[in-house]
Formats: structure tokens, C-alpha cells, sequence
């Protein structure tokens, strides 16, 4: 009969067999170590779960809740900046830039000045930094060189339709110049913010068969991306003038040509303007350097239409408040309902209290159009 071993634990006695108490033995060691390791693992996850939650908060605050580039690129609705925020913007642009000058806002004021103005019937964006354009009492320089002169708070651009063809489906090339006219622009006076403004849209009936909707929008899509790209803003004044039913025009926003804004659609812009503002901290360096007098633009360099080749009208190169358009008067006739973007019909038709501009007189008539093809322009490298 064999000696009971008194040393033995309790938990092994039924085990009489060395291989039974053997193989206990390794069960237990491996149950240990299975359950080390998932707790090890366990652990581990956890840590690594938590590290990557912070990260991505992190992410998130550091780039503003991580807010789309759309989202952040477009000017969203804002409180009416008033007048003051008109005033103490610069516009560049083509003739529709020129007419800002020219019609009146509900209080009788025309919507800009040669003060704060430099625009020229038929401009490319090609021609921004080499068409001398503006006129000071110290000289006459381009639109580039004119910014750091003036100081301005802020700029709002509106180029592209002299850049149009009508057939173009890459907007490349037209992307490529301008982002290099505007960086020029910054580089000159980085205090002022730059916003860019969309290519209007044209009337359904209009003078102009190489402008179409299509390249516009595709334009425009292409001018939002490169303002994302360039941490510029972009001011979508697009969706006010354009009639989501027909894609064209609202009826009565353009003149009689189909591809100039009207007074009801200067209206419209302006207030669109007004209320998708854009102020920040001024930064400009104080004091602010002496602004020689200004003259204004020379808005009639050409002579000649680079959308189709023909003189232009008198009433685009000296755009006037008594201008009709057919279109309007339709609108007029319907009654349509106001858009929630659109001002106020003005009280009375008093005529403009006109801003003199001044006119191109010691330029040759025969000034050559600016092309519309901006692949052919040679390109400077900064």
C-alpha cells in the first residue's frame, strides 16, 4: 500500500498518476498564459484606440472642424456689410466692372467709383500686370502695380469673360494665368484680402455665340477649386443671377446684348455682395502711405471685341443709367416675384449722379482686343 505524501495539495490528491498531475500542470500554464496575453492585447488596443481618438480630434481643431474646401472657400451669408463695406473695397474687372460705375444704388449713389475702381471694356486676364489702366496724378500703371499704391482693405475681382470661347473644356490654361495674375496681385499688397468673384452668366437670347452656360459653369467650378488651392475666397454671386429653371440669366438681369448685367441685375449683385462679406482684422501697415489723386481707369483701351471680333457699342464702352433693355421691360410687364437676393425696385428713374470716368482719348482707336485664348500668352515664371 503506497504512503500517502503528505506534502501533496489538496487539489491533486484525486490525481494519483505522475502524466494526470503532469498534464494538469500544462493545462494551467497555458490557461495562464492565454489569459496574459489577452489582457497584454486588450490593453494595447485600448491605448491605440485612444491615441488615434485624440489624433483625430486634434486634426479636427487644428483645421477648423475640418470644414470642407467648398465650405471654407465660399463666402456664406453674412449681415449686410452697408455701404461702407462697398467703399472700402477695390474692384478689378472687365465692362461689366466698368457699368459699377455707371447705375445707381436705391440711394441714388452709382454702386462704385473711379476711386475705388479700375475696369476695362474688353480685359483679359492676361493683360492684368502689363495693360497700364489706371491713372494717378504720379503716372498711369497696371492693375498690379496700382493695388499697393491704393491700399485697399480688400479686393473683389471679376475676369473670365473675355476668356471665353465657347468650346473649351479645360480650363487649364485659363486657370494657370489667372492664378498667376492674382498671386502677382498678393505678392504686390499681401494685406488686402482677395476675394474672387464668378464669371456672370449670359441671357438665353444674347449677341454672343462663342459664350456659352456650359463654359461658364465650368469656369467658374475651375476659378472656386483655385481660390481653395490658394486660400483666396470666392464669391459665388453666380447663384443670384442665374435662373435654376432655364440655366441662363433671371429674366430682366442683362441688357439688350444678353452678356451685360442690367440695373435690375447690378441690383441683385450688389446685394448679394453686400450681404456674403468678407472683413477681417485690418492689417494694412499703419499709417497708411499717401494715395497720389486718382483719376480713374481708362476704361476704353479697346476699340475692338475679342467675343466677336466687331467694334463695340457705344453703350458698352459708355455704359448710362437711361440704358433700357427689353428684357427688363418683360420682366417689368410679368411681375415676377423678387428674389430674396434682389434689392428693391428704386423709387424713381432720377437719372445717375454720374462719376466723370475718365476715357482712353491718347490711345490709338485701332488698340488691338486682348484674345481669348490665354494658352498663347507668354508665361512668367515667379
Amino acid at each position: 500500500m503506497k504512503k500517502k505524501n503528505e506534502g501533496r495539495k489538496p487539489w491533486l490528491q484525486s490525481f494519483e498518476k505522475k502524466w494526470q498531475r503532469a498534464l494538469i500542470m500544462i493545462l494551467c500554464m497555458l490557461f495562464i498564459a492565454c489569459m496574459t496575453i489577452s489582457v497584454l492585447f486588450g490593453i494595447d488596443l485600448l491605448l491605440s484606440g485612444s491615441q488615434t481618438a485624440d489624433s483625430a480630434s486634434d486634426t479636427s481643431s487644428a483645421s477648423g472642424d475640418a470644414l470642407p474646401t467648398e465650405v471654407q472657400t465660399v463666402l456664406p451669408l453674412s449681415s449686410d456689410g452697408g455701404r461702407s463695406y462697398l467703399d472700402s473695397t477695390l474692384f478689378l474687372g472687365d465692362s461689366n466692372t466698368v457699368r459699377f460705375m455707371s447705375f445707381n444704388d436705391e440711394d441714388g449713389k452709382t454702386y462704385t467709383s473711379t476711386q475705388n475702381t479700375i475696369a476695362v471694356v474688353g480685359m483679359g486676364i492676361q493683360a492684368i500686370d502689363t495693360l497700364e489702366c489706371e491713372q494717378l496724378s504720379s503716372g498711369t500703371f497696371t492693375m498690379t502695380d496700382a493695388v499697393p499704391i491704393l491700399q485697399p482693405e480688400r479686393i473683389i475681382i471679376t475676369f473670365g469673360t473675355n476668356n471665353l470661347d465657347g468650346k473649351t473644356t479645360d480650363p487649364t490654361s485659363f486657370i494657370t494665368e489667372y492664378a498667376k495674375q492674382l498671386k502677382k496681385i498678393q505678392e504686390a499688397y499681401p494685406s488686402a484680402d482677395l476675394i474672387v468673384n464668378s464669371i456672370p452668366p449670359i441671357a438665353s437670347a444674347n449677341d454672343y455665340p462663342k459664350v456659352t452656360i456650359a463654359q461658364i459653369e465650368l469656369y467658374n467650378q475651375a476659378v472656386m477649386e483655385m481660390c481653395g488651392q490658394n486660400h483666396w475666397k470666392y464669391l459665388n454671386s453666380y447663384e443670384t443671377l442665374i435662373d435654376e429653371n432655364t440655366k441662363y440669366a433671371k429674366l430682366g438681369y442683362m441688357a439688350n446684348d444678353g452678356l451685360h448685367l442690367s440695373e435690375t441685375g447690378l441690383r441683385a449683385l450688389f446685394t448679394y455682395i453686400r450681404t456674403h462679406a468678407y472683413i477681417t482684422v485690418d492689417d494694412r501697415p499703419q499709417p497708411l502711405q499717401a494715395i497720389p489723386e486718382i483719376i480713374g481707369p481708362l476704361t476704353t483701351l479697346y476699340t475692338v471685341n475679342p467675343l466677336n471680333n466687331q467694334s463695340f457699342d457705344a453703350q458698352v464702352l459708355n455704359p448710362s443709367s437711361q440704358e433700357t433693355s427689353q428684357a427688363a421691360a418683360s420682366a417689368a410687364a410679368s411681375a415676377p416675384a423678387a428674389s430674396e437676393t434682389s434689392c428693391p425696385a428704386p423709387a424713381s428713374e432720377a437719372p445717375a449722379e454720374q462719376t466723370a470716368v475718365p476715357t482712353a482719348s491718347s490711345v490709338p482707336a485701332a488698340a488691338p482686343a486682348p484674345t481669348a485664348d490665354t494658352s498663347s500668352t507668354k508665361e512668367k515664371q515667379q
